[in-house]
């Protein structure tokens, strides 16, 4: 099963849209606790945290090597954390919508996703219709992920694409 480790963006934006659930299919789900604070502190979650989603401290160099990474100013708290997990836990998938995590993730050599990687995944394994997907970007839309109009058509077209590939 794949490992994913997530910063906090993509389980707030995935939760607002009440789609959350979709990144169970993707893989096993780990965040630090730093994480878990900001998106309960976002979302109101906290009562109902999934327990797929699983919280592990980092270790002390992990811990350390985090807080370099926010002195350098690059990353936020959670972010930062994350991104050492993943590394630390050779994750299959780094999971953010931040696109300075996303640079800093990549750099390490690690597979960055975001929300909308999330739904298309679904999508490509026929967990979502084509329909739902679409409406699936649209509810990511609604909430406080900002997505350009040039990165949502692509997306669109994306859904588009993967289904229509299905149908030969």
């Amino acid at each position: 099963m794949r490992t994913i480790v997530a910063d906090a963006g993509p389980l707030i934006h995935l939760w607002e849209a009440d789609l959350l659930p979709l990144l169970r299919a993707c893989g096993r789900v780990r965040v630090p606790p730093r994480v878990k604070a900001e998106v309960c502190a976002n979302t109101g979650i906290d009562a109902n945290w999934p327990a797929w989603v699983e919280v592990e401290p980092l270790t002390p160099a992990d811990a350390r090597t985090s807080v370099a990474w926010m002195e350098l100013g690059d990353l936020h708290g959670g972010e930062a954390e994350a991104v050492v997990m993943a590394q630390s836990l050779a994750a299959e998938w780094f999971l953010t919508d931040d696109a300075g995590a996303r640079l800093v993730a990549v750099s390490l050599g690690l597979e960055a996703h975001g929300s909308l990687g999330v739904v298309l995944w679904n999508v490509s394994h026929r967990l979502l219709s084509q329909e739902q997907g679409l409406a699936a970007l649209k509810d990511l839309r609604g909430g406080s992920l900002w997505i350009s109009d040039r990165i949502f058509r692509q997306a669109e077209d994306a859904v588009r694409e993967i289904c229509r590939r299905d149908k030969l």
